[in-house]
């Protein structure tokens, strides 16, 4: 009984304190390489790795390790549970998970918020779509009991497209998961980003 606590133990403190991925970064003169991703802390719950990656990444390549923040580089690719993730940096502030990328770029991060009650933070989701020729990006909040996006949401955030906007107003559209957000910024761009 000893032994196997002393291996669950063990086995819960390497994976609390780093995991190891296969990815590749382009770094800001477009090279591509193939690394290894080091993610640091507490990796066990999906929120606490996605705020880790959205910081910084630590990337070993030939033996060494070295971090890289947003301004270091234009994005990167993780293989994470069998499935190729995407980063694409923000403004050299943050690392965000691309969803859709075209003409709009549609994105996915977390943002960690202080609070006066315990644990003392919250975490919410935030959906970020990125239009051609535009600095700001329209940031969607994921509120609704029924729909991952509220109708009132998207009225607000999505007002520089007629047909979108009557869309979301007949309730033609009813974002309720991610692959419906998708969906409908797939066909925001092709109704007016053509």
């Amino acid at each position: 009984m000893k032994l196997f606590l002393s291996i669950a133990l063990m086995l819960q403190i390497s994976i609390c304190f780093s995991q190891t991925y296969y990815g590749q970064i382009i770094n800001n003169k477009n090279d591509t390489i193939s690394v290894q991703i080091l993610i640091k802390g507490n990796t066990i719950f999906k929120n606490n790795k996605i705020l880790s990656i959205q910081e910084k990444i630590t990337v070993i390549e030939n033996g060494i390790s070295k971090d890289y923040y947003p301004a270091d580089l234009k994005s990167f690719k993780i293989n994470m549970n069998k499935e190729v993730k995407t980063y694409d940096s923000i403004d050299n502030s943050t690392f965000a998970e691309r969803f859709y990328s075209n003409k709009l770029k549609l994105y996915y991060k977390l943002v960690k918020v202080e609070t006066k009650q315990s644990p003392y933070f919250a975490i919410y989701r935030v959906f970020l779509i990125k239009k051609p020729n535009q600095q700001d990006m329209t940031t969607l909040i994921p509120n609704g009991f029924s729909r991952l996006i509220t109708q009132n949401e998207m009225l607000e955030k999505i007002t520089d497209c007629e047909i979108s906007v009557n869309k979301i107003k007949n309730d033609e559209v009813k974002i309720s998961n991610e692959e419906k957000l998708i969906d409908f910024v797939i066909d925001y761009e092709k109704n007016c980003f053509n």
